[in-house]
């Protein structure tokens, strides 16, 4: 079956951190199989009958967002009943109406789950570490935590993300307000641009 999702990639020095601790984990308890690649979930995984339509949805609410989302991440948290270790995320009201809107437009023809359909404030943000953990190195990595240093926040590019079982089918670059294809979500040149833009943009406030 065809399952699509939408996430929203990390990038920068934020991406660094956490692949170098998603790295550390797997070394310290063993998690080869259990660790997923960082990213921050905004709806699914799904599947729908209708990419057509998924597409122009995705197209449609991105290009109208009037403002760039942003988000902080920092600490750790912890979904007891699945037992899914994450950096926990806070987006500001743009990034949860982006999000809330999506799952509105897509819940009549895309099978989303539950979690998915969510208030703007009720849903929560996260980039998961380690999933299907058994009971006790679920223990052991929470204790493990209280020790750890926060995630240092660094602002960097932010695109929302379509995946067709894993593989881009195109990506929104909210800093260059366009639609990207799966070639160019790739391109260096691209992501050089992004950074190229931030710079210009600095003034302190995106720390």
């Amino acid at each position: 079956m065809t399952h699509y999702l939408i996430d929203i990639r990390l990038m920068g020095s934020v991406k660094h951190q956490i692949r170098t601790l998603s790295n550390h984990l797997s070394e310290k308890f063993n998690l080869r199989e259990k660790l997923v690649v960082p990213h921050i979930t905004l709806a699914g995984p799904f599947s729908t009958h209708h990419e057509k339509k998924l597409i122009e949805d995705f197209t449609r609410i991105s290009t109208n967002q009037k403002e760039f989302p942003k988000y902080e991440v920092g600490g750790y948290g912890f979904f007891d009943d699945t037992r899914v270790v994450f950096v926990t995320v806070t987006p500001d009201e743009t990034l949860k109406q982006f999000r809330y809107q999506l799952s509105q437009a897509l819940s009549p023809y895309c099978s989303l789950r539950n979690y998915d359909l969510d208030s703007a404030d009720a849903f929560r943000f996260h980039a998961t570490l380690a999933m299907k953990l058994d009971w006790l190195t679920f223990q052991r990595i929470k204790w493990y935590f209280r020790r750890q240093e926060r995630v240092i926040y660094r602002h960097h590019p932010i695109r929302a993300t379509l995946l067709r079982n894993s593989i881009i089918l195109c990506e929104y670059d909210f800093i260059q307000e366009r639609m990207l294809s799966r070639a160019q979500a790739l391109s260096r040149a691209t992501m050089m641009r992004d950074f190229d833009i931030l710079k210009l943009w600095a003034d302190g406030s995106w720390e």
